[in-house]
């Protein structure tokens, strides 16, 4: 139960709002309104917070989208206030997916990013791994299928890590289905079809019927494009054997959207006009334009198929119409992201006023007090400093982000003093690489930045190359590394001749995605690429 010091009323409104939030949302939407009332009489932050975030859950679960936009804007600012992180990145997630759903993925994308950035900085890797999946498809939509892909696994590595009491598996269904749609959209038939085969072995035992669907909409997809006609036509029926069931179609709609496409290229008419039925009370009831304008395509092509030309003009109208009211709602969109915006700026100033001596020492602290090196506030004031200063000269950058192998495991082992102990040995090694020409920083936790400027690839290969060896002389006994018995550090560094536009975001981003890629493969290895994640294999290693 989640308790706090209040009175017990309000401790039993939150425990029915948490038993109900999934299975009896007019029930949460009443509770809500009454905690809205009483936490405005009192200002209290997070009674506030905590309501309009679960109202708009609630709204969310009900494919009640404007009020739910509204309830989470207004909730934001305090769950801000009041440090409830993780309904803060909830909060964007779920607006980014209704983002997503009006037909605005920019928004979406910015909605993810921030919900990405607050998972990061408060460590909540549940929601951490849904905004994944999410970026993820939204990546697959728009047919970028490298970063898709990239965050897919991201997902599938953060479900192999979490305690298996705990694991989901409609989560491993998502994520091996769109592993699946990422490699037959790239044409790698052969990847596609082992993960089919890891669906059928490991989750397909345990679907109920809306997984039926989700799935066989891809795999009907994929026995079409290998010539597959008999096992396409079993998915066909089966999708439609399964999707007469009660189930929450504006889940899978875009799913189901794609396969009614595949059914008009085959002429299955027949099909597509179930499942239009299917979606239209659906869809009607988000009143959500761009999917109206979704299912008033397919019935266009529906009509113009069978010649009803009179039904065709008249859904050509329609479509029309919710074409006007899709540019609206992206404009409302942009609104609500704006108020978002406004809202957490003004919560921002208001906690400036309250913490305004804390805040003024913590920006004039440059140094990070475990390891004497400059801490994450000097990094961010450096960092673009330097990328537009070797932009206006021509010459070359690197980011490395650097961390200690399994670091989690060490400290739980040995404990957390002898953790500070390890960091700081290896701070002490990094220290001593400063120069006019290399900052470095303690970025967080057991996680390092180095800044080269003005040196050649292979010199900041060699550099970094000198300290992870630097590292493993140290000799620090490490039993439960899966590398060796000894502490070791794992490097990515993009290295690039920072362009116009370029941030210190775009290096810092691609170190990260390069050092993801070195823990992946092989830990306690470097991987140098440039700020488009490309290996330099001019490097001699």
């Amino acid at each position: 139960m989640e308790i706090r010091e209040t009175n017990e009323k309000t401790n039993a409104w939150v425990q029915e709002v948490l038993d109900n939030r999934w299975t009896d949302t007019a029930r949460v939407l009443k509770v809500c309104a009454t905690m809205e009332q009483e936490a405005g009489q009192s200002k209290d932050a997070w009674l506030l917070g905590f309501a309009y975030y679960h109202s708009g859950e609630a709204h969310y679960v009900r494919n009640e989208v404007e009020p739910m936009f509204q309830d989470l804007a207004k909730a934001i600012s305090y769950l801000e206030e009041s440090g409830q992180w993780e309904r803060v990145a909830r909060s964007y997630n779920l607006m980014a997916i209704s983002s997503i759903s009006k037909g605005n993925a920019s928004v979406a994308a910015d909605y993810y990013l921030t919900g990405l950035d607050y998972c990061r900085k408060h460590e909540i890797h549940t929601v951490e791994s849904s905004i994944y999946l999410n970026l993820g498809y939204l990546y697959l939509d728009n047919q970028i299928y490298g970063e898709a892909q990239s965050y897919f696994e991201k997902a599938c590595d953060d479900y192999y890590n979490t305690p298996e009491d705990k694991r989901s598996i409609t989560t491993l269904t998502t994520i091996y289905t769109n592993l699946a749609l990422c490699h037959m959209r790239c044409g790698r038939m052969e990847k596609t079809a082992e993960y089919i085969e890891r669906l059928k072995k490991e989750c397909q035992p345990h679907f109920d019927d809306m997984d039926y669907v989700y799935v066989d909409c891809m795999r009907a997809s994929y026995y079409h494009k290998i010539g597959d006609d008999i096992r396409r036509d079993q998915c066909i029926e089966d999708i439609q054997s399964h999707i007469g069931k009660k189930m929450a179609l504006m889940d899978i709609f875009d799913d189901l959207y794609n396969f009614c496409w595949l059914l008009v290229e085959i002429d299955r008419m027949d099909v597509l006009k179930k499942i239009c039925i299917q979606l239209e009370p659906v869809v009607e009831s988000t009143k959500i334009a761009n999917l109206e304008r979704k299912l008033l395509s397919l019935k266009m092509k529906y009509y113009n198929k069978l010649g009803q030309k009179e039904a065709y003009l008249q859904t050509a109208v329609q479509f029309y119409e919710k074409t006007e009211s899709a540019e609206q709602e992206s404009k409302s969109m942009i609104a609500n992201m704006l108020y978002v915006r406004s809202a957490l700026e003004h919560a921002n100033e208001k906690r400036i006023n309250l913490e305004q001596i804390n805040q003024e020492l913590m920006k004039k602290a440059e140094t990070d007090p475990l390891t004497g090196l400059m801490n994450r506030y000097r990094f961010t004031d450096y960092s673009e400093k330097i990328v537009e200063s070797c932009y206006e000269k021509k010459i070359p950058l690197a980011f490395e982000i650097l961390d200690i192998d399994y670091f989690k495991q060490y400290n739980d082992h040995y404990g957390h003093q002898a953790g500070d102990e390890c960091i700081k040995k290896v701070a002490s090694l990094i220290k001593k690489m400063q120069n006019d020409q290399i900052f470095c920083a303690r970025y967080g936790g057991d996680e390092f930045i180095i800044i080269y400027s003005g040196l050649s690839a292979q010199q900041v290969y060699d550099k970094a190359k000198r300290f992870k060896e630097a590292v493993m002389k140290l000799g620090i006994t490490h039993s439960e590394s899966q590398v060796t018995d000894i502490v070791t550090v794992s490097q990515g560094i993009c290295y690039d001749v920072p362009e116009y536009g370029n941030k210190s975001w775009d290096f810092l981003h691609a170190a990260d995605m390069l050092l993801y890629r070195v823990k992946k493969k092989k830990r306690n290895e470097i991987f140098i690429g440039d700020i488009y994640e490309e290996a330099l294999d001019e490097v001699e290693k």
